[in-house]
């Protein structure tokens, strides 16, 4: 197991996401009441090979990205146990100095009730160098959408801390 993800439960608990690489590369979940004991509830998205499984709550959804290695795949889910895949987003190259190619590794912090940042990294000219890339997610018409290309203005995360 590799690529957790944890989330709050609307219920109370917790569901962690994984990648299972036993399994075809495929995102199993857990349940956990404490965060010490867990207990594996089974496979939750097996469309497509894929890691890094990252669950977050945006316009009153939950969205779950993976990356399939040729961007990332975005799925809903109302009730956090049925996925429905949505297409994919960071599939097609940005214009941004070393953002050319697909976006990997996805992670996302919400920043408003229907806005987010993504954090991604690219491999600029298809070496092994590695660039961290940042874009606004937002919900719009019931779809999660990317424009990667859009200027990003500071500050991008709330500045008031814990």
């Amino acid at each position: 197991m590799i690529d957790a993800c944890v989330a709050a439960l609307p219920g109370g608990g917790h569901r962690l996401w994984y990648k299972d690489e036993g399994d075809g590369s495929h995102t199993w979940a857990a349940d956990s009441s404490d965060l010490h004991h867990w207990q594996v509830r089974g496979p939750a998205v097996t469309i497509s090979a894929h890691e890094g499984p990252n669950v977050f709550t945006l316009g009153g959804r939950h969205w779950m990205i993976v990356d399939e290695w040729r961007g990332q795949r975005v799925l809903v889910s109302d009730d956090l146990d049925a996925w429905e895949p949505r297409g994919l987003i960071l599939d097609r190259p940005g214009t941004r100095p070393d953002d050319d190619g697909f976006g990997h590794h996805a992670d996302v912090v919400v920043t408003g009730e229907e806005e987010a940042v993504i954090f991604y990294f690219t491999h600029p000219g298809g070496g092994r160098r590695s660039s961290v890339q940042a874009a606004r997610l937002r919900v719009r018409g019931g779809e999660l959408t990317c424009d990667r290309d859009e200027p990003l203005t500071g500050p991008l995360l709330p500045v008031e801390g814990p």
